[in-house]
């Protein structure tokens, strides 16, 4: 066990040498002075998910309202989202980074994010665990990103990672497809691992960028038996009511 913590010690010394993300900036990789994730210049750009948010799917509302439309009008099968940053166009860059070029060293980063996002709500979990991803998509691209994000967070959180759920469909990606299409999309393509107990436990879904909650909505449907389950994301897409979205941008 000691040689095989050195190990891991030496490999970790090494990533975080060959890609210092404590000292550039995540979205530009600008040189900052301190540790910080972002440069000045970037947290200019409105990254972050802050100010009036839906208390469902952390999207930005309009100010005085509590719960925004599509909460409304659909079932929602988890308890809450926790997203710390707006998937605008550099943020949007630097997870497709993360998601396509091999860029592994994002989820350590991206996990502190989360964490930081969700640290004073006080929840009581029971384990951390991704959304699934389909067999042929992890053999194509090497990895599945919500699970690297998620180890990393349950390594800060103390919390072990469990996955009950399998994706069995290989379906379109989501980023093309509108939103009824999302939803129809996955529809029966992720199935529940019933060995795994989950029945009286909190559990804390994690993908990296929330769009129209389907996936994470159909993830949480299937764990109604568990005692109540979150969800988190490193962005959140947001419909804002002071600048109708553009077909383009519906689609993402």
């Amino acid at each position: 066990m000691k040689i095989l913590q050195s190990l891991k010690t030496l490999y970790e010394s090494f990533i975080d040498k060959l890609f210092p993300t404590d000292i550039k900036c995540l979205l530009c990789g600008r040189d900052l002075p301190d540790n910080n994730f972002f440069c000045e210049k970037c947290e200019e750009e409105d990254i972050y998910n802050e100010g009036p948010r839906c208390v469902k799917c952390d999207t930005m509302i309009k100010e005085g309202n509590l719960i925004c439309d599509d909460c409304k009008n659909s079932h929602r099968y988890f308890e809450k989202c926790y997203c710390p940053l707006n998937y605008n166009a550099k943020v949007r860059s630097a997870i497709l980074k993360f998601k396509d070029d091999n860029a592994r060293y994002y989820a350590k980063p991206f996990a502190e994010l989360i964490y930081n996002r969700i640290k004073d709500e006080n929840l009581q979990i029971d384990f951390i665990m991704p959304v699934p991803s389909h067999k042929n998509v992890i053999k194509r691209r090497g990895y599945n990103p919500p699970e690297l994000i998620a180890k990393e967070l349950a390594l800060i959180m103390h919390l072990p990672v469990k996955q009950a759920l399998i994706k069995n469909v290989d379906t379109t990606a989501q980023k093309t497809l509108s939103y009824q299409e999302r939803q129809d999309n996955l529809r029966d393509s992720i199935t529940r691992d019933r060995k795994i107990d989950i029945k009286g436990k909190s559990i804390l879904i994690v993908d990296d960028v929330i769009t129209t909650c389907a996936t994470v909505n159909a993830c949480a449907l299937l764990l109604q038996k568990s005692k109540v389950v979150y969800a988190c994301a490193v962005a959140r897409t947001t419909k804002d009511w002071r600048t109708p979205m553009t077909q383009s941008q519906e689609k993402k």
